[in-house]
């Protein structure tokens, strides 16, 4: 979805827009901004709106992992899940990456042969997650991942044509609750069917979100090492 269709699911809510019809560019510019405005407010409560982020980096020849967030060795924001992946050569000819779970990384037997990267595994951990390539790649090919982040004005609902994805739940808060505030722009009564859709699907969200108050802890298990310590590579 692009966040011109979910503005204009919200301006169809108020009557706004009839069925298949395309608002003015200004009504949709307008209509942007205050999505814009209701995110921000969102994010300040702690309800994060989770939504598609394209990014690319070069690979390292030889490195099995990376450490994703502040401070790791891909410095962006941490993703909260990733959705798909590729790598380009020099050639310019993509290859698919495959995501697979935990279990299946720790199956692979020879964690450190070498080749075009064909799977990864990304763990979420806090405040680092953590991205495990299978093979590890021989060469500095660039990877280009989608993944779900919180909104962020530079990642994400940051322009009219911007693709988006929600996890479940998400879309019809955000369509609902914008048409409740656009409604004084143009003059419109909220239905009350309406008012209450927006009302329990923002519910759900904060519900959903309320985990967030508090910071997740990653434990450490030992795995007859001797630190004691958790090492997915060696699983």
């Amino acid at each position: 979805m692009t966040v011109q269709k979910l503005i204009e699911a919200s301006l169809r809510k108020l009557g706004v827009i009839a069925s298949g019809e395309t608002p003015e560019v200004t009504i949709l510019n307008d209509s942007l901004e205050m999505l814009q405005m209701m995110l921000r407010l969102w994010a300040s409560k702690r309800i994060l709106v989770y939504a598609s982020t394209k990014e690319s980096f070069s690979l390292v020849v030889g490195r099995a992992s990376y450490t994703w967030g502040s401070g790791g060795n891909i410095t962006t924001a941490r993703p909260n899940s990733i959705i798909g992946a590729y790598v380009r050569n020099t050639d310019g000819n993509d290859s698919m990456i495959e995501i697979i779970s935990e279990g299946q990384y720790r199956a692979k037997s020879d964690k450190s042969s070498t080749g075009t990267v064909e799977s990864l595994f990304y763990h979420p951990l806090y405040p680092l997650g953590y991205l495990y390539l299978f093979p590890t790649s021989d060469t500095t090919d660039t990877m280009y991942v989608d993944s779900l982040k919180p909104f962020t004005e530079t990642s994400s609902f940051d322009a009219l044509t911007s693709t988006v994805a929600f996890p479940p739940n998400y879309e019809e808060a955000l369509v609902y609750n914008l048409a409740v505030r656009l409604a004084s722009d143009f003059g419109k009564t909220i239905s009350q069917e309406t008012a209450l859709v927006a009302s329990n699907s923002y519910d759900t969200l904060v519900t959903l979100n309320s985990g967030n108050q508090v910071e997740p802890i990653s434990l450490s298990l030992p795995m007859g090492n001797a630190t004691g310590s958790y090492d997915i590579a060696k699983g």
